[in-house]
């Protein structure tokens, strides 16, 4: 047999890398470390614990020194003066022969100061680990190391969050399964000179470690290594954490040295890691990508339907030896478990070996979430012939949901096994199931020896029960469908479907209404239902405010009291925007779904400026002037009152006399809008002398929302602060022989936590930007006339009414019927 070997480029002596690995002592035993799959690179020293060490001369038992084929040295170390010799390398004991099975040599080198070197390569067959032998340990005296992996042993005292090393290796993720079959492996952090502080990527992508157990042989190591403990908070600065490592099913077969860890500004964490324990073999530091999901995952799911995973259901052997699998499924994203249409969930207590059609099932070590415990992760275990928990899988996260279900966000399994399903509720049947059923315990009878008369009674028997059972448990009882609908299956799930005059297969039935800051909507609920939505599976911006169903439609209702349902409140410069949305996704069957998400987004819209126009003089209380617009829209209603006292409580009432210089108390209010939101703001009263609010002759009373500086009489007393405003004037006539006077408002709604509704009119700096007239419209809100009677007294008579019709408050009063601006958006 012929081996090449290349030259030695510098003294091996002088040249080596540092192997303490204190497990491959043949005193030690248990695991399977497999040295074909380290990358072995040049010549190494070998130590134990710090001390010197070498490789066996002699036979050692089979299976020792952690792994299978034990690699041991056939033939004496050299002398220095030998230089480089070349040693054949024999494994373990087998089959009554001590060098029944030969790997690859190797060349070797004594060294001065006592101590070896060796070239040590790849071995040639399955799972095979070079050896060290205790008996030939001696004290290190002195040594020079090149290690593959360098740095500094300084401590720098500076913020960590901002000096970090970048640590991404994309093995380390704990998906990386089980190096021994070929995966990403043979890796050792006891190799790395650890230099400070590091912060974990996978693929450029935010790690941490986690804080589960990993299944040994994970992480591109044999032992993966994982935080004992939670990630600290940013106010807790730097904190210190334990490191344990698995064993097979041990989570915590390893304890390694402690690091510190610190919560960084921006939702990441650094680690000081160090150089793992020695004794464990081959130690590895884990990384997980594990971040919140962007989506609420209770209304982001994929719906899982296969009754194959349920626990009563053994799996077939003559399918393959382990039945189905999950170890080949790319799963994405949460998953909603069903079974044959009805709601279910994992078990969370053991199940038996051979069940979900698997060998070893998975199921929930650890009971379900609440809906208050957010996402949380919980260890998953695979039963096994030797315990309920006889291997623990990947963990997952779960997530409590409205509506008394939970998804599960599923992983890649390490192994061939599949996550199980515990059905809950009851499966509905069909007439079509009763009579199948009715007729095969019939046609049972007929091979029996039963008379004539006994075989009616019996059928008769069995298919009364059958049907008094089905009745009890009909689906369709609690449905209550209307005349234009009829109960029916879809997907395995019962609803109203809708009777054929009322389906419309490219548009849904909807309407909408607002009324001050609340809105509703309704949705035919056959359609919904036909396009895969339930109506319990839809919700609105807050998947508490579920829909109620009314009359064959689905009804939703928010307002800003104690039902705010997740609405949003904008301001858009023009406009107050009310928005909420109806979200639903549906149910479908298998492995993966392309059923569309419905979102019904729709919203109540107010002008921020309004101005209102009466055709007419304002009338007395209770005359009310409507605009007919289009149905379905918001409205408000603004208000001018004249009051005849400072306090504001006694409204002028029939006819009245008003004399010139008479202190006037004027409010304009705006009802129908919440005030804990809005405020009304003046931008300017004027008043003419006719009805007619563009008129050339005018006399402004409020300018850009202050008093008009060339009228000291007027008083503004309110404005911005609440849904009313309010000023004083004195009264006055025009002196171009007019004998009436009308007021005029403009106003606008202002969003009170904007914090700029009120000005100061007393500072003497130039108000805001002043609106474009372009938000006003050509009208105003009126209040007048005022009339100028004998004896110098003015009375409040409304023009062209009797003053028997005035027995009521003088005031205007417009009802607004704002547009309501819908999207139905189906996507």
């Amino acid at each position: 047999m012929t081996v090449s070997f290349s030259s030695i480029s510098s003294d091996p002596c002088y040249n080596y890398q540092y192997l303490d690995r204190p497990w491959r002592a043949n005193n030690e035993s248990g695991d399977w470390i497999c040295d074909e799959r380290f990358s072995w690179n040049g010549w190494y020293r070998l130590f134990y614990y710090g001390m010197n060490i070498q490789m066996s001369e002699t036979c050692i038992s089979s299976f020792s020194c952690n792994t299978y084929y034990n690699l041991w040295l056939n033939g004496p170390h050299p002398q220095i003066e030998d230089g480089v010799v070349t040693r054949e390398v024999c494994a373990g004991s087998y089959w009554s022969s001590c060098c029944y099975y030969k790997s690859k040599p190797i060349r070797v080198k004594a060294c001065p100061n006592n101590y070896y070197v060796y070239e040590l390569v790849n071995p040639q067959f399955w799972c095979s680990g070079y050896c060290t032998d205790v008996n030939n340990i001696s004290q290190v005296v002195s040594y020079v190391s090149s290690d593959n992996i360098t740095g500094s042993n300084i401590t720098l005292n500076y913020e960590p969050c901002n000096n970090y090393n970048t640590l991404d290796n994309h093995w380390r993720s704990t998906f990386n399964y089980w190096y021994l079959y070929g995966y990403i492996n043979g890796l050792d952090d006891t190799r790395v000179e650890w230099d400070g502080w590091y912060r974990l990527f996978i693929n450029g992508s935010s790690a941490q470690m986690p804080e589960w157990c990993i299944s040994y042989m994970s992480c591109g190591g044999f032992s993966s290594l994982w935080l004992g403990g939670s990630h600290p908070r940013i106010e807790d600065g730097v904190v210190t954490r334990e490191i344990y490592g698995s064993r097979y099913d041990q989570c915590s077969y390893y304890r390694s040295e402690p690091i510190q860890v610190k919560a960084c500004p921006g939702d990441y964490y650094v680690y000081k890691f160090t150089r793992p324990t020695v004794s464990i073999p081959a130690p590895v530091y884990c990384a997980v990508l594990f971040t919140a999901p962007s989506i609420d995952p209770c209304y982001n799911y994929t719906s899982l339907d296969e009754p194959w995973r349920a626990t009563n259901n053994p799996y077939d052997s003559s399918y393959s030896s382990y039945g189905m699998c999950d170890y080949n499924v790319e799963w994405n994203g949460w998953y909603r478990l069903f079974f044959n249409g009805q709601n279910a969930q994992m078990p969370d207590s053991c199940v038996n070996q051979g069940m979900c059609g698997t060998y070893e099932p998975l199921w929930l070590n650890g009971s379900h979430p609440q809906p208050e415990d957010g996402v949380v992760t919980r260890q998953v275990c695979a039963s096994t012939w030797s315990d309920c928990c006889g291997y623990k899988s990947h963990p997952i996260r779960v997530k409590a949901c409205p509506g008394n279900y939970y998804v599960y966000e599923f992983v890649k399994t390490p192994f061939c096994t599949v996550y199980c399903t515990s059905t809950t509720g009851k499966v509905a049947i069909s007439k079509n199931h009763i009579r199948h059923i009715d007729r095969c315990v019939c046609h049972l009878f007929i091979h029996m020896s039963y008379t004539k008369t006994q075989f009616i009674f019996f059928c008769f028997f069995i298919s009364f029960h059958l049907f008094l059972w089905f009745s009890l448990s009909d689906p369709c009882a609690e449905l209550n469908c209307t005349e234009d609908e009829w109960c029916g299956e879809k997907n395995s799930v019962y609803g109203c479907l809708c009777n054929e005059n009322q389906t419309r297969p490219d548009s849904l039935d909807f309407s909408e209404t607002c009324e001050s800051s609340s809105g509703s909507m309704s949705v035919s609920r056959c359609q919904l239902f036909e396009a895969g939505f339930p109506a319990d599976v839809l919700h609105l911006n807050d998947p508490s405010c579920k829909g109620t169903v009314r009359n064959g439609r689905v009804e939703f209702h928010f307002d800003n009291d104690e039902h705010i349902c997740g609405t949003n409140l904008v301001a858009n410069g023009t406009h107050f925007i009310y928005s909420n949305f109806i979200l639903g996704t549906p149910r479908s069957e298998g492995l993966i779904s392309r059923e569309k998400i419905l979102k019904l987004s729709f919203s109540c819209v107010y002008p921020q400026t309004q101005t209102l126009s009466m055709n007419v003089e304002i009338k007395p209380l209770g005359s009310i002037v409507h605009k007919t617009l289009p149905a379905g829209e918001g409205r408000y209603q603004v208000r001018m009152t004249p009051y005849e006292d400072d306090e504001f409580t006694r409204p002028f009432t029939g006819r009245v006399d008003a004399e010139l210089d008479q202190k006037m108390n004027v409010e304009v209010r705006v009802e129908g809008v919440d005030s804990r939101q809005f405020a009304s703001v003046m931008d300017m009263c004027w008043a003419t002398p006719v009805n007619d609010p563009d008129y050339s002759l005018r006399w402004d009373l409020i300018v850009t929302e202050c008093p008009n500086p060339n009228d000291d009489t007027v008083e503004l007393l309110q404005n911005g602060v609440s849904t009313s405003s309010r000023f004083s004037f004195r009264m006055f006539i025009f002196t171009a022989n007019s004998t009436k006077l009308y007021l005029h408002c403009a106003a606008h709604l202002c969003l009170v936590s904007s914090n700029s509704c009120s000005t100061d009119c007393n500072s003497g700096h130039q108000r805001r930007e002043r609106r474009s007239l372009d938000f006003y419209d050509s009208a105003s809100i009126s209040m007048g006339p005022l009339m100028l009677s004998e004896g110098n007294t003015d009375k409040w008579v409304p023009d062209q009414v009797k003053v028997s019709e005035a027995s009521c408050l003088c005031a205007s009063l417009m009802l607004l019927f704002i547009p309501l601006m819908s999207v139905l958006t189906l996507f």
